[in-house]
């Protein structure tokens, strides 16, 4: 049997105020066709179909199509939410996307059976997917007494909660078939890229699993969450496909992939990276002031995307310096000073002693731009009524 996984798609994405939505179609189309060519009996996608619980028409329509693409191939797909996604409005279109071969688990439930999925092939082989979807770190510790714990007591509640879930899941596989579990979290020893070293991260790396819980029946995992492509365990098979584009300038430099699985019942799987040619290069220029014309004279055949970050005495006033790099430059995106702008390569040295605010703020500058004022009174509001309600 023959499994295209893949996961983090992020439709509807936005750097700077740059729409990446056509690229992530233009990589969906491209994993279509990868999976008619490659013969896959079957696609799991891991979570994160969209960027933002409320995608725009565009971010669906890509989606859409990919999931229309596999139909006409013939591909049937199991999906899970993911933490981005809405996991409401999934639940929503699981029944028309069931007429066209897609089976969503868009929610977590104690009843095992609700999110075990089974898919028969062309050839006669049956595939069982237990697919666990984003579980709400929060939710989960919320469910105990932790009020004066610390944070190795939330981290050890939090994989009993999942320890539940991967037990049930575990239950539902079949002798004969070839069994797989889907998951959208963190495991134990991922690499994160360093588009994940930001406020959602850092905030929850607390929170992972142990390749120990995984079920013993399990032939392959296929997780999402984690945008860098990666394998993360052996027996079983663990591995992260990782986001289809780069979706920020953290993950520069990245290869980007989906994995193959081949798989029989009852023997290990063997994974299979396949590369993928789709979306603009992301690449991050440091230069010095006075040497901004020459340094960026090196770029001119470059057709990706840009973030240019000038190095100047502090303090000093550089009126025209967007525009004199965009005339150099027409790909770029930012343009920052070299220490008072956020460094995702290096982020925790300027965290400590910044206010959740501060972290939101950084976050929202670095995917959107400046934040505006009444997102900032909004999210503010929002971060003293969770104080309140955890009090």
């Amino acid at each position: 049997m023959r499994v295209l996984h893949t996961a983090d798609f992020h439709a509807g994405r936005s750097l700077r105020g740059f729409d990446r939505t056509p690229e992530v179609h233009e990589a969906l189309t491209e994993i279509a066709a990868l999976a008619r060519t490659e013969r896959a009996d079957a696609v799991l996608v891991a979570g994160d179909l969209f960027d933002t619980a409320n995608p725009s028409a565009d971010a669906e329509h890509a989606v859409f199509d990919f999931f229309l693409r596999l139909r006409d191939a013939g591909i049937p797909s199991v999906v899970i939410a993911g933490n981005h996604d809405s996991a409401a409005r999934l639940q929503s279109v699981t029944g028309l996307l069931g007429w066209v071969g897609v089976q969503v688990v868009a929610q977590p439930s104690a009843n095992a059976a609700e999110m075990v999925r089974t898919v028969q092939t062309k050839a006669g082989e049956t595939l069982v997917v237990g697919a666990l979807p984003h579980l709400s770190e929060r939710r989960l510790v919320k469910a105990a007494d932790l009020m004066g714990g610390d944070t190795g007591t939330w981290r050890q509640k939090y994989r009993e909660g999942m320890g539940f879930f991967l037990r049930r899941l575990g239950e539902g596989f079949r002798p004969g078939a070839v069994n797989m579990l889907m998951a959208h979290a963190t495991m134990d020893g991922a690499v994160p890229s360093g588009s994940e070293r930001t406020l959602q991260f850092d905030l929850t790396n607390a929170y992972t699993l142990s390749g120990l819980q995984l079920p013993p029946g399990a032939q392959y995992v296929a997780l999402g969450h984690v945008h860098k492509p990666q394998q993360v365990g052996e027996s079983p098979v663990a591995a992260y496909s990782g986001s289809v584009i780069q979706l920020d300038f953290g993950e520069s430099g990245e290869k980007k992939s989906v994995n193959l699985v081949e798989v029989e019942p009852g023997r290990p799987a063997r994974l299979h990276p396949i590369a993928l040619a789709s979306g603009r290069e992301l690449r991050t220029v440091r230069v010095d002031l006075d040497q901004v014309e020459a340094r960026l004279a090196r770029e001119q055949g470059f057709t990706g995307l840009m973030k240019v970050v000038v190095r100047a005495p502090a303090g000093t006033a550089l009126p025209g310096l967007k525009d004199r790099v965009l005339r150099l430059a027409p790909g770029t995106l930012a343009v920052d000073l070299d220490a008072q702008q956020e460094d995702l390569a290096t982020p925790d040295l300027r965290r400590e002693g910044l206010s959740l605010l501060d972290l939101y703020e950084r976050y929202h500058r670095e995917r959107r731009g400046e934040l505006p004022a009444d997102l900032r009174a909004a999210f503010q509001q929002a971060d003293e009524w969770a104080r309140q309600e955890e009090g």
